[in-house]
């Protein structure tokens, strides 16, 4: 059991697919995988009368983001807290920091400039890897298991 439930998995598929596939195709140059790992999605125009249906979600990676901050909202603030504390605003710049370092990646890969690819990644990890640290901190057994890391270099 990671963690949470509510999230959890998304974010440890996220930590997954960064450091393995992501980093796997950055490192192999493999730019198109790289394009379609960080896609952003698409709403789409629909096919019914709301305009529902035919939007394309956001990859593992950018739904990743989303629920990185979804989480960090209950594993750092408190319904008895009487503003947004310290840690959570840390935890959402962090997020932001490494959705933006993914776009920087994306465009580098769409350049196919390598060093910068390998930039942004490592970049992103640092970023990836100061939130998890600070959410991983109030974690304890009872609550389930504390997230890996992204472990590797490029």
């Amino acid at each position: 059991k990671t963690a949470s439930t509510r999230g959890g998995s998304r974010i440890t598929t996220g930590i997954e697919a960064y450091s393995g596939a992501l980093r796997e195709a950055v490192a192999g140059g493999r730019w198109a995988e790289v394009a379609t790992l960080l896609d952003k999605g698409s709403k789409g125009k629909g096919s019914n009368e709301k305009g529902e249906g035919s939007g394309q979600p956001p990859s593992e990676l950018r739904s990743m983001c989303r629920a990185l901050g979804l989480f960090g909202n209950t594993a750092l603030q408190s319904e008895n807290d009487s503003g947004t504390t310290a840690a959570n605003l840390l935890a959402r710049h962090l997020v932001n920091e490494l959705y933006f370092s993914m776009d920087d990646l994306a465009s580098a890969a769409q350049g196919g400039d390598k060093a910068a690819a390998k930039e942004a990644w490592s970049r992103g990890r640092d970023y990836l890897n100061s939130y998890l640290r600070i959410v991983n901190y109030p974690i304890i057994s009872r609550v389930g298991d504390k997230f890996s890391v992204v472990e590797g270099s490029l």
